[in-house]
């Protein structure tokens, strides 16, 4: 692990395997149990206790196995006193944040801006799953979107571990409220808005592995990339974009340029789209938000790909 946390990023090569328990049924890990027992996480609130993050990590760096109970997903306490009533996050949600800004020179600030994109996934499908309108998915919407809040929860914590203390602060408190319930007001405007957010987290990946100058990082990014493009696949699937073929709508000339090559956006490109859905509050990022880009010994820029109807 200490060699790891020299590179830039505490072993990314350590990858969860997470177990998610439901209606009392457990789909455990064919790992030997006298040989090492499976971290259960009941909260999302154990998560930010230091002494559980540092068995967290120890637990990634292992291989061990981490089962997360449902009430991980759920808030963190029931306290109606909290203040936080009718917010779609939940309960408990802290200030917001200002002026966040990334420095691209360093494996640490590539990843930086993954947690920016993996917090704001993660927020988005907690409160989809908790929202009105998934009452009127169908059960195998209702599968996708449940699935997609587990992954994009262990995501971003599995970043923020790795980060350690320069992870960036929890930015639920800097969504964007009316951007949101405009999102979960309908089911048509949560699948087309989890398609562009997924779509950020594919091309940002894309777009900013050249610029990774460890390989085990760049490993790691390359798999978060793969389980990324398989949510955008799935949601591309439910609701085709406008004047897609719904029978190639999972991966179509909208995912692939004429080259083969798969969506990408430089670091840029994706701060400024992702502004532009109005999901952050203003002020949350610096302006302008990176405060170095990446040096030259990182790989140059290259032209964005982003799909007409993403």
């Amino acid at each position: 692990m200490e060699r790891a946390q020299r590179a830039g990023v505490a072993n990314p090569t350590a990858l969860v395997r997470m177990v998610s328990q439901r209606g009392g049924d457990s789909q455990m890990s064919k790992h030997d149990p006298e040989r090492e027992e499976p971290m259960v996480l009941a909260s999302a609130d154990q998560l930010m206790r230091p002494a559980t993050r540092r068995g967290f990590v120890r637990t990634l760096i292992a291989g061990g196995t981490v089962v997360m109970l449902p009430t991980v997903f759920t808030a963190c306490n029931d306290d109606d006193d909290d203040g936080d009533d009718g917010n779609p996050l939940g309960p408990n949600v802290p200030a917001p944040v200002t002026g966040i800004s990334f420095d691209l020179r360093t494996d640490v600030g590539i990843f930086q801006l993954v947690d920016l994109l993996e917090q704001t996934e993660a927020a988005l499908y907690t409160a989809v799953v908790a929202s009105p309108a998934f009452n009127s998915f169908n059960p195998d919407e209702k599968e996708v979107f449940i699935d997609l809040r587990d992954a994009e929860v262990m995501h971003s914590e599995v970043v923020r571990a790795f980060l350690g203390d320069r992870r960036l602060p929890d930015i639920r408190g800097s969504i964007n409220t009316t951007t949101l319930n405009t999102i979960l007001s309908s089911k048509q405007n949560i699948i087309a808005s989890a398609r562009m957010f997924e779509h950020f987290g594919v091309s940002g990946l894309n777009g900013g592995g050249k610029y990774l100058q460890d390989a085990r990082n760049l490993a790691f990014a390359g798999k978060l990339a793969s389980v990324e493009a398989r949510h955008l696949a799935a949601l591309r699937e439910l609701l085709p974009p406008p004047g897609v073929n719904a029978n190639t709508a999972f991966a179509s000339d909208e995912t692939i340029d004429p080259n083969g090559r798969d969506i990408k956006l430089e670091a840029g490109d994706v701060l400024t789209r992702l502004l532009q859905t109005n999901i952050l509050m203003a002020g949350t990022l610096a302006n302008p938000p990176i405060s170095n880009p990446p040096t030259a010994v990182q790989g140059v820029p290259t032209q964005s790909f982003f799909p007409a109807n993403p």
